[in-house]
């Protein structure tokens, strides 16, 4: 089904606007990380020197390393629990459907960092956290994204 409405000027604008005040500091960053000096508000001329700094620090490369295998197992794990809930809510009754909706809402509406901080404390307080406590914590916040867009899916006829 095509949608035929059009755009005015100002929806154009808002979206350019939003658009530019999302991706300039990245660009920014990206920009000044070959930024020759420490100074993050004139260039001094194109250098790699961060770029060998980081790559020669183990530990830098060991957190990259964990940031990459909890980044896809996290996302790995929340795509098929996401789309299997979507499917289960699909089939469900309406008031089932509604209960498991809002309660998926949670992390979706409540800012990051009070949930980050809700995890640590909650996910055993009394040891050391680990790998696992930190790729349970980026499910948490995955799996109701992938939910919601799974069953907005799924629930089409």
């Amino acid at each position: 089904m095509q949608d035929n409405r059009k755009t005015g000027i100002g929806g154009k604008v808002l979206l350019a606007l939003t658009m530019f005040f999302f991706y300039l500091p990245i660009l920014y960053i990206i920009v000044f990380s070959f930024n020759g000096s420490r100074s993050l508000t004139h260039l001094e001329g194109f250098s790699l020197r961060w770029y060998e700094k980081m790559f020669a620090d183990s530990n830098m490369m060991e957190a990259v390393v964990y940031t990459i295998v909890i980044a896809v197992l996290a996302t790995v794990i929340s795509t098929i629990a996401g789309t299997l809930a979507a499917i289960g809510m699909s089939r469900s009754k309406k008031i089932l459907r509604n209960l498991v909706d809002q309660v998926n809402n949670l992390p979706i509406l409540n800012p990051e960092i009070v949930t980050a901080i809700g995890l640590l404390m909650f996910q055993r307080p009394w040891r050391e956290k680990g790998l696992c406590d930190v790729a349970s914590g980026a499910y948490y916040v995955l799996y109701p994204l992938c939910d919601t867009v799974c069953y907005a899916e799924a629930a089409l006829p």
